[in-house]
This record gives structure tokens, C-alpha cells and sequence, in this order.
């Protein structure tokens, strides 16, 4: 029984971080941030991570969002059956 309830908990946990990831998928870059020790290492010039827009996105959010595009266009190709 625990682990039904530790499973639970597990999907419950992934689900809530796929939603948060749908809400906010950006955040600031680690590598432009001013003061960065990353930024310093790198030098100046045009950051690899963000390209100078100073946003990359989060850890699984690219696959979040071809997850929503998929759901998405399966719901657009469904029949009228």
C-alpha cells in the first residue's frame, strides 16, 4: 500500500510541474545574469544559452510544450464520429 501511495505522489508531483511548466516554461539566464561568475568565465559577447535575450527555458519544457502541440492537433484531427 505505501508504495501505491508513494507512486501517487510521484505522478501527482510530475503533473503539478508539467502544469507549472505550461504557466512560466522561461527563466532568467544563469549565464548573463550581472555579477555571474558563469558570465565572467564565458566572457562578454552573445551568452550560448539564451543568444542575448537573457531567458532560457526550464528543464522539460520543451518537451511539455511538444506535448501540448501533439494533444493539440490529436483534438484538431479527431473525427465527428
Amino acid at each position: 500500500m505505501g508504495v501505491i501511495h508513494v507512486a501517487a505522489a510521484v505522478v501527482l508531483l510530475l503533473g503539478l510541474y508539467g502544469l507549472f511548466l505550461l504557466a512560466k516554461p522561461y527563466r532568467t539566464c544563469r549565464w548573463c545574469k550581472k555579477g555571474s561568475f558563469l558570465a565572467r568565465l564565458a566572457g562578454r559577447g552573445r551568452c550560448w544559452r539564451c543568444h542575448g535575450h537573457k531567458l532560457t527555458r526550464r528543464w522539460g519544457a520543451w518537451h511539455v510544450h511538444k506535448a501540448k502541440l501533439s494533444l493539440r492537433q490529436a483534438w484538431d484531427e479527431r473525427g465527428d464520429d
